[in-house]
């Protein structure tokens, strides 16, 4: 007989008491397990009493429970008890989960040690024997998720004068995800405004059968490292601008690199403050100005970053009459009445002032008003 074991764990048979129990099998997960009472007054077609953890689990017609598919929860303590005998002693099982990152071994064993020679290794049907045998053991150093399988070794075989080729029965093995694989969250806006702070999140799920497993975090942009490796899931910039548009992401590992996993990337653009509360002023006051007389308008803005572009605006006309924030008429003439606003930008869309409008007296009208002006004063006040 030949047999395919997988070397995870094991289950400590204790003997010396009324009824010891031999497990005969693995003890790696989704494999079947074997417990048998053994005792002198214990035969195999006799009913049995199972516990686990000091309660009762089963009744059997045999000597023996088998444990499909073992799981996790089938960890724990074992005993067994016959009609007229007292409890066994217990044994301890160990169902383990082989993880990704975690050394995966295997061994084909005969009916005695040395009784089997050109021994290869399938997954799946296909031969893995060269690339992962040492020392007749299958042994995978790093496993990966890739390396699920169904599992089964062939060897010649010794059986007394006769050497015969034989296969074991299969053997699946899942192995299990440490973590998920990372996606990376952000805070507010993947379109912060310039100067508002960007909070980044590293987001895995680990396995709760490996919850005292140090995970590391390295924040990417663009490729380049921003931050870490450090235990903490978080990154944050108090400021941004718009040097930090770009393609951000996050690596997620263990302490010896053994499993690295990487978000995928996430496109964060850096707007600038948009432009609001543009103004217009404009000497003289209320824009009513003498003919020749000097007229100066500026626009200024309330709030907005980056570099800022002024354009100047008659209602009525396509043309552009400056574009600094200063617009100045040096010599006004009557051809220069109208409704003036400006219009400010950067880079988004642009905003708009209100209109104020300009009203160019002739030079005889402005004396005559200037005159009336005068009538209104009381004669102590004419010097």
């Amino acid at each position: 007989m030949m047999t395919f074991h997988g070397i995870v764990s094991t289950a400590d048979a204790h003997s010396g008491c009324v009824l010891p129990i031999q497990a005969q099998a693995l003890s790696l997960a989704g494999e079947s397990v074997t417990l048998r009472c053994q005792g002198p007054r214990v035969h195999e077609q006799q009913p049995t009493a199972w516990y686990h953890n000091g309660k009762l689990l089963e009744h059997t017609e045999t000597n023996t429970y088998r444990i499909q598919n073992a799981r996790y929860k089938q960890n724990g303590r074992y005993e067994c008890q016959s009609p007229g005998s007292t409890s066994s002693n217990s044994i301890t099982l160990s169902v383990s989960y082989v993880f990704e990152g975690e050394l995966l071994q295997m061994q084909c064993r005969g009916w005695k040690v040395g009784s089997l020679a050109a021994v290869r290794y399938y997954r799946d049907g296909v031969d893995i024997t060269k690339p992962y045998t040492s020392a007749m053991q299958l042994s995978i150093p790093q496993a990966k998720t890739h390396h699920s399988g169904r599992y089964h070794c062939s060897a010649d075989m010794y059986s007394y004068l006769s050497l015969k080729k034989r296969e074991s029965q299969g053997l699946y093995v899942s192995i299990k995800e440490l973590f998920t694989s990372p996606m990376l969250s952000v805070a507010s806006s993947t379109e912060p405004l310039e100067g508002s702070p960007l909070n980044l999140s590293c987001i895995t799920q680990l396995s709760p059968y490996r919850p005292h497993t140090v995970l590391w975090y390295l924040f990417y942009g663009n490729s380049t490292v921003l931050q870490g490796p450090m235990t903490s899931s978080e990154y944050q910039v108090p400021k941004v601008g718009l040097v930090d548009t770009g393609f951000y992401s996050c690596e997620v590992r263990t302490e010896s690199s053994s499993v690295q996993k990487f978000s995928p990337q996430v496109p964060i653009t850096i707007k600038r403050v948009p432009i609001s509360g543009v103004s217009l002023e404009v000497w003289p006051q209320e824009g009513r100005v003498v003919e020749g007389q000097r007229l100066v308008l500026h626009c200024s803005v309330a709030t907005g970053t980056g570099s800022i572009s002024f354009s100047w605006h008659r209602e009525g006309s396509a043309e552009v009459l400056g574009r600094d924030s200063r617009y100045e008429i040096p010599s006004t003439q009557q051809s220069d009445n109208g409704w003036y606003y400006c219009m400010a930008s950067n880079g988004d869309s642009p905003a708009q002032s209100l209109q104020v409008q300009v009203t160019v007296v002739g030079e005889q009208h402005g004396i005559m008003a200037w005159l009336g002006l005068t009538w209104l004063l009381a004669p102590q006040d004419w010097c």
